[in-house]
């Protein structure tokens, strides 16, 4: 009978350790996704800003919103540019503050329940 308690408590255990490590996988990934992205936007945010205010003026840009080319003038796609950089510092740093701070429940977790990690031979 204590067998299949503890068969329970294991499986339990298991589980909760499985939730928590697919979740720091999906904030890794999102946060990888984010810092791609916010190089990216670094990228022709320096190439823009890099032209002579004098030469952006009449030039044409193209910035794809939902699936469609705008034509927008340069100096535009600066302004929103440099606002989706600020929105993607901000999640960036959310996300980084989210996944230390599930390690870090990981961690207690881990130790309250008297968990180790043991690897088998395969």
């Amino acid at each position: 009978m204590s067998t299949t308690v503890d068969e329970q408590k294991s499986q339990a255990l298991q589980q909760e350790y499985n939730r928590y490590q697919e979740l720091i996988t999906q904030l890794e990934t999102q946060l990888s996704t984010l810092t791609s992205q916010l190089q990216e936007h670094q990228i022709v945010d320096n190439t823009l800003t890099s032209i002579d205010p004098d030469k952006r003026v009449g030039r044409k840009c193209f910035k794809m919103i939902g699936g469609v080319l705008v034509e927008k003038s340069v100096d535009e796609v600066i302004k929103i540019l440099s606002e989706e950089i600020n929105s993607l510092k901000d999640q960036h740093g959310k996300t980084d503050s989210e996944l230390t701070s599930t390690r870090k429940k990981l961690e207690s977790w881990m130790s309250t329940n008297k968990v180790k990690i043991v690897k088998g031979n395969q």
